[in-house]
């Protein structure tokens, strides 16, 4: 299945469902941790991969610090930009249409960039590219947050496998969204090689009454 094939496939996701409208309880913990002392929040540049219909930018931009988000779908592109423009008034920031591997900013430009399980559905020569993009546009000492599949996550090894450790998944709540792939601990630590880890959770949470698990992998880093 090809990248394009991938994109039409969240591209009817994001045109199909209603969810998304609300930030996961980690990522605002990141953000509050990190952020809410800044007293000119306005100059506080953070960039969401993968910002979908705009749960995470939408808090974001309420808080009041510039907010940027890059989604391959233009449906979810323009969800987000109306959400934010009806519910946040004077929000500073744009929200765009465009691809992860090139990341339109000059470098040094963002104080944090956002991966809320967005760039695991991507092949890892993929993802090397787009975290060193990141990279590239994280200010000395900005910050990433990255959250993504971890082995042994329910869905794993179902279907068909599609390349390392990736697979369009035949079973649990994935089933449906395309190629995924699952990280081992090692596999994160190899992306994030040019980073200095700061935290490293691993989260777990079950399904159908405890038959099955979903795991994670929850990294903050910084640009050494």
């Amino acid at each position: 299945m090809s990248i394009l094939a991938w994109e039409q496939i969240w591209e009817e996701i994001f045109r199909n469902n209603e969810w998304g409208k609300y930030p996961a309880e980690d990522l605002v913990r990141f953000i509050a941790r990190n952020f809410y002392k800044v007293e000119d929040r306005k100059s506080i540049r953070i960039l969401e991969v993968g910002s979908g219909p705009g749960a995470n930018v939408w808090y974001i931009a309420r808080e009041g610090f510039s907010v940027y988000g890059i989604d391959g779908s233009p449906t979810a592109v323009k969800r987000a930009n109306e959400r934010l423009d009806k519910e946040v008034q004077g929000w500073n920031g744009e929200i765009i249409q465009g691809d992860f591997t090139v990341i339109p900013y000059e470098n040094d430009f963002f104080d944090a960039v956002i991966d809320n399980e967005s760039i695991c559905i991507n092949s890892f020569e993929e993802s090397n590219k787009i975290f060193s993009e990141i990279y590239r546009v994280l200010k000395s000492n900005g910050k990433i947050f990255t959250k993504t599949f971890a082995n042994g996550s329910w869905g794993e090894g179902t279907g068909e496998k599609v390349g390392y450790n990736s697979w369009i998944v035949s079973e649990g709540p994935l089933k449906g969204t395309g190629y995924c792939r699952f990280s081992t601990k090692e596999d994160v630590l190899d992306l994030l090689n040019n980073f200095q880890i700061e935290e490293f959770e691993y989260i777990t949470r079950s399904y159908q009454n405890g038959e099955h698990e979903i795991k994670e992998w929850v990294v903050v880093a910084s640009k050494k």
